[in-house]
């Protein structure tokens, strides 16, 4: 019985629609920030610069309804830390262990950093995303400079609008009541940013050891499960992952069928990006279809849209599963009380005896 009622619970997780508060405009405002990244990058003749760019702009998500300062502020930061993350990865690239071991540090940092500081959805997750992104470009010495730059523009260009969006639009929102979180103590920070941080090292270096095409896939969808509030969430976003990344395969391979290129392919990012950031508030399953044609036209294709569509299918799922599983485990560690405690108390014998000497 209990179990029927698990698997009723999963099943209407799928299909149930939530209530938000979160405005039209504001969805609208994320698609115009990639969308122009994007449509500068083709204008120019450069793609390649528009996609790059656009990964920077996706810092407007973490657009808040504080005080404008206080928004500002938050933004800039946020924007330093996608390029902070993405410099980090991209530099040791080169190598697929040392990249594997600088996306573990940046998950660790950006952890810790987000939950220190109790910053609002999305968290970590798209800090952590840059870098693992950043870890799949080829690397190239010279072009340190420039791919930074680009990211940085892009979030500086996101950072731009959202002013001139706060100016105008936002300064009529009316501010959320927040309830007050219960603190965690400064050893819970630590204990599961390193965790994470391992996770992600984990699934970048089995995506590296087994030579997948996109590795990144596989710590990027282990850290979309470990979103989740608690393990039961773990285990539905789960669910939705894989449901979503499998229909979203499909939506795929029907867009490409229509062979996007040009400014009908900026649109359609731009458009995919608007739907998703409706959506993911709403029922992250859904979210998750529009989101992996999204990620792949982003990050798999700077200079065209020529992919093996039959390829692209089998390795993304096969990334999906992979990551699905490390983000399980992972969370399973995360929100067992009595394993996080005793790492918590070797942690503090640890600094105690370190600062004795």
């Amino acid at each position: 019985m209990k179990l029927q009622k698990q698997i009723s619970t999963h099943v209407e997780s799928l299909v149930e629609i939530k209530k938000t508060e979160r405005l039209w405009h504001f969805p609208f405002l994320a698609g115009i920030c990639v969308g122009l990244c994007l449509f500068i990058g083709w204008y120019l003749g450069r793609p390649a610069y528009g996609n790059l760019s656009s990964i920077g702009a996706l810092v407007i998500l973490y657009f808040t309804h504080a005080s404008l300062s206080k928004r500002m502020i938050h933004l800039c930061v946020c924007a330093f830390g996608f390029s902070l993350a993405f410099a980090l990865a991209y530099i040791f690239s080169f190598n697929a262990f040392l990249s594997a071991v600088a996306l573990g540090f940046i998950a660790f940092l950006s952890h810790f950093v987000t939950s220190w500081f109790d910053i609002p959805a999305p968290r970590n997750f798209f800090f952590i995303m840059v870098a693992a992104v950043a870890t799949s470009i080829p690397f190239e010495v010279e072009a340190i400079p420039l791919n930074v730059g680009l990211v940085t523009m892009g979030a500086m260009l996101s950072v731009l609008l959202a002013f001139f969006y706060s100016v105008f639009i936002a300064k009529r929102v009316v501010e959320p009541n927040f309830r007050r979180k219960l603190k965690k103590k400064r050893y819970t920070h630590i204990v599961e940013s390193l965790i994470l941080g391992f996770a992600m090292f984990a699934g970048l270096l089995i995506g590296n050891f087994l030579e997948l095409k996109s590795a990144y896939w596989i710590p990027v969808s282990a850290l979309a499960i470990l979103q989740g509030k608690d393990l039961f969430h773990a285990w539905q976003r789960n669910l939705h992952r894989i449901f979503g990344t499998f229909i979203g395969i499909g939506l795929t391979w029907l867009m490409l069928a229509s062979e996007p290129s040009g400014l009908s392919l900026v649109f359609l990012i731009a458009g995919l990006q608007f739907v998703v950031e409706m959506l993911v508030v709403r029922n992250y399953g859904l979210a998750a279809v529009f989101i992996t044609p999204l990620t792949i036209f982003l990050a798999e294709n700077s200079g065209g849209m020529a992919i093996n569509v039959n390829d692209l299918m089998a390795t993304r799922l096969l990334d999906t599963v992979i990551g699905s599983l490390i983000g399980v485990l992972a969370g399973w560690l995360l929100h067992h009380g009595t394993l996080v405690s005793n790492l918590e108390r070797k942690i503090r014998s640890t600094t105690i005896l370190i600062k004795r000497k």
